[in-house]
């Protein structure tokens, strides 16, 4: 597709004809007018159409390879922005709102009688001449002199007259004989996830079939496509529905486990299903008149998605609209793993200064995104935590950077010769990711422990600052599972999470970093890293460490260098350094060895 950029006297500046994929997502700091970009592609269509002014020459804000202009673009924020409030409104139901919509325009309805056999050259001239008219009729209805106070009257707006004219067109029917019945089958439901609007839009298909046959045949219920889409998604729900016998009256959608076939509320859902869930609502919205629309512009959809969801999230879009519809897409994000999961060519940054989108490299916008702290292992394909559990049979061994799963990798192959690993190894963000992964493992819905009853979890972190203090969470994980730091301090949860900490070699160097006396600790003062178990490899000191002072008295060592490099070269070491790995690998093989409580 090809986008045209006009300067808005804001961010955006002129640029025309700029190359896109057919899906791109769209990322860039705050402020860099992202929402600015999907608004203006949005708006300016509207403008166009409101002012009709399209013409020859004109420059539109979306066309495909071809200049074809693309007319049917809708802007859409399928997250939970705006569900919430819409929530909020006392409980209202849809259909309540719509009645309360159409008690206030039927009357307009019906004083188009009054004007019916007119002619008008304007759209200004037609709204004048039925207020007028309905001034007129009110005056008809009093006695003698009397006349109505013309102050009292509540006058047409335009766009009232338009969408009754539009209603017009959509039933074939004379503006004043509407009914409410058309009003509800042809009211534009918002792309809202709630479930009084599938109610809706699924009353809605009924009403048509009934009323207005033409308009239905060769379309699939909703609610058969609306569950095509659930299950091309994976989703683990599905809609059950049956019309209402009541016209005025929508029956419930039923939200449906598709293992337990419990009946599930909406409400129920967790963050991450809602948004999944909104976004198939989207999809079966934007096709709801048996086309998709030709382009759709989606502002931060994953905003409150947990990276767990986020590859079947970017599958539902790629698939079900780009290859099978031939959707375009242009999609915003400030998500570190919805970029990583993303194709290259995909990618594209909103240049803040050039005041249009440029090509970004996925490394690029990860790190900016992340501020240098996301891992996301994007070579080695790691698709989503969640999806990584479900793709193997084996527990999980969760570090807190991709470095650390490259030399836990690397040690088991020195230590076991090449043995297969009883455990997968996933890693993160950092440790304040992994233990708030860890502190919400037993969320109802998105908690791993919940999700996967039958699997261990062990969350692996750095004996320092930040590892001590995402590992010490004695409120959800109380049992100190061992106590001997020489052999990984651990704790669990008593079902099947585990944090464990480094171990401390017994290497005085190194052991100084950690270890008061005996047993006791430095605690969140300590500070090994998983790059000190080398720390007394011939030659690694000098080259990969600082030595410096610490104010109160002593010292430590710091890593200096490039920690990726670092993990890689690891491969060329003989097996007899990787010895200080081996109490941690027996304490992973001991807890998936143990029975789940």
């Amino acid at each position: 597709m090809i986008i045209n950029v006009q300067n808005n006297e804001k961010i955006l500046k002129e640029k025309l004809n700029i190359r896109l994929p057919d899906f791109t997502i769209l990322t860039g700091e705050n402020g860099s007018g992202k929402t600015q970009l999907l608004e203006y592609l949005h708006n300016h269509l509207i403008m166009e159409r409101l002012t009709n002014n399209f013409h020859e020459n004109m420059v539109y804000s979306i066309t495909d390879d071809n200049l074809n202009a693309f007319k049917d673009i809708v802007f859409s924020y399928p997250g939970v922005k705006r569900i919430d409030s819409l929530h909020n409104q006392a409980h209202s139901q849809l259909i309540h709102v719509i009645k309360d919509q159409w008690k206030k325009i039927k009357d307009i309805a019906k004083s188009y009688l009054l004007i019916k056999d007119q002619i008008f050259t304007n759209e200004f001239a037609e709204l004048q001449a039925l207020n007028d008219a309905r001034i007129e009729f009110q005056n008809s209805m009093l006695q003698g002199n009397n006349k109505f106070d013309k102050s009292k009257l509540i006058h047409v707006q335009q766009h009232e007259l338009s969408m009754l004219k539009l209603l017009s067109e959509q039933t074939s029917k004379a503006i004043y004989d509407l009914s409410l019945l058309d009003f509800i089958a042809f009211y534009n439901v918002q792309n809202d996830l709630f479930s009084s609007a599938l109610d809706v839009l699924f009353h809605q298909f009924c009403l048509k079939q009934k009323y207005f046959k033409d308009l239905t045949e060769n379309i699939t219920p909703p609610w058969i496509v609306f569950n095509e889409i659930l299950k091309k998604a994976e989703f683990k729900y599905t809609t059950e529905y049956i019309s209402s016998p009541n016209d005025e009256e929508p029956a419930a959608v039923n939200l449906v486990d598709n293992i337990t076939r419990k009946h599930i509320s909406f409400e129920s859902l967790s963050s991450g299903e809602k948004t999944i869930m909104a976004l198939i609502f989207v999809l079966y919205n934007a096709a709801n008149n048996g086309k998709f629309p030709e382009v759709l512009l989606f502002d931060e959809p994953d905003a409150h998605l947990h990276p767990s969801l986020a590859k079947l999230f970017l599958d539902v879009i790629q698939d079900v609209l780009v290859k099978e519809q031939s959707v375009k897409v242009i999609l915003t994000t400030h998500s570190p793993s919805t970029i990583a999961l993303a194709p290259s060519e995909s990618i594209y940054k909103m240049d803040r200064i050039l005041g249009y989108p440029i090509k970004e490299n996925k490394d690029t916008a990860i790190q900016n995104l992340s501020n240098g702290l996301a891992s996301l292992s994007i070579e080695n394909g790691n698709l989503g935590i969640v999806y990584n559990i479900k793709q193997t049979p084996k527990h999980i061994l969760f570090t807190e950077g991709v470095t650390d799963k490259i030399i836990l990798d690397t040690a088991w192959k020195k230590l076991y010769n090449y043995k297969e690993k009883p455990f997968f190894i996933q890693d993160c963000f950092d440790a304040s990711f992994l233990g708030n992964l860890f502190g919400r493992g037993n969320d109802n819905r998105d908690g791993i422990f919940k999700q996967f009853p039958e699997k261990k979890f062990i969350a692996l972190f750095d004996f320092d600052n930040a590892g001590y203090t995402n590992w010490n969470r004695k409120k959800t994980f109380s049992l100190l599972f061992e106590d001997n730091p020489f052999k990984c301090l651990t704790r669990s949860n008593n079902q099947n999470g585990y944090l464990i900490l480094l171990p401390v070699p017994d290497e005085k160097n190194i052991r100084d970093l950690v270890i008061k006396n005996g047993f006791k600790t430095f605690e969140d003062k300590s500070n090994l890293y998983i790059e000190s178990l080398f720390l007394n490899v011939p030659g690694f000191q000098e080259k990969y460490f600082d030595y410096e002072n610490v104010v109160g008295g002593g010292n430590i060592y710091t890593f200096k260098g490039d920690k990726r490099k670092f993990a890689e070269n690891l491969e060329n070491l003989d097996s007899k350094y990787f010895e200080n790995f081996k109490p941690l690998f027996e304490k992973i093989q001991s807890i998936i060895s143990l029975q789940n409580c």
